[in-house]
């Protein structure tokens, strides 16, 4: 089974115990709204039960969540009936170039392969406007792909990438984005996977290296 639809499944069982457990928005998610005009378009990517999305919409943003979690979907809609989700695969968005003014992927990329991501990241860097921000959060440490116990779950498996600060920052400027802020920290809520949370805010170079 491909790896983003095992996780999904995974995710499709525990959405209730995520919403329960996980009810305030990504940290730093205000340093990145900071980056990027008011009002301003932003896609949520990977946007689970929305707590991100609801947080951006009540601050005036434009907002469209995706996820390949139905049961994730189905708790968003409920809680944020006025937002447009959407089920998609991260690796395969549809949306027009120069579409969004920022894109948030909180906890997303993780749950993609490594020979993956490059291409990913290299669509947000299209549908991303001029000066266009992106913020991810990660699961860092030594690079590399396991299979670990869900957190709610522990008689299922998920899939996590985790990566290193080296590995991000160079598929970074492979795709053309200049990181400018960066933020680590230990785990510490239930819940957590037991890797270092790192996030990372980067902004759209003029040209694509």
């Amino acid at each position: 089974m491909d790896k983003l639809k095992q996780v999904s499944s995974v995710y499709d069982k525990v959405a209730e115990f995520y919403a329960n457990a996980f009810s305030e928005p990504s940290e730093h998610i205000d340093d990145f709204l900071d980056l990027i005009p008011n009002g301003a378009k932003v896609i949520d990517i990977g946007c689970g039960v929305g707590v991100d999305v609801g947080y951006m919409v009540s601050k005036g943003f434009k907002v469209i969540g995706t996820d390949f979690s139905e049961g994730m979907l189905n708790l968003a809609r409920q809680k944020f009936s006025h937002v447009d989700f959407r089920k998609q695969d991260i690796r395969s968005l549809n949306f027009s170039d120069n579409s969004f003014d920022g894109a948030l992927a909180s906890m997303s990329l993780i749950h993609i392969p490594k020979k993956d991501i490059l291409e990913l990241l290299k669509s947000l860097y299209q549908i991303l406007k001029k000066d266009g921000v992106i913020y991810i959060g990660l699961q860092g440490g030594r690079s590399e792909e396991v299979f670990v116990d869900e957190s709610f779950n522990s008689s299922e498996k998920i899939f996590i990438n985790v990566f290193s600060f080296d590995e991000i920052k160079s598929l970074h400027i492979k795709t053309g984005f200049s990181i400018v802020k960066k933020y680590e920290r230990k785990p510490r809520e239930r819940g957590e996977f037991n890797y270092t949370k790192l996030y990372i805010i980067a902004k759209k170079n003029k040209l694509s290296s």
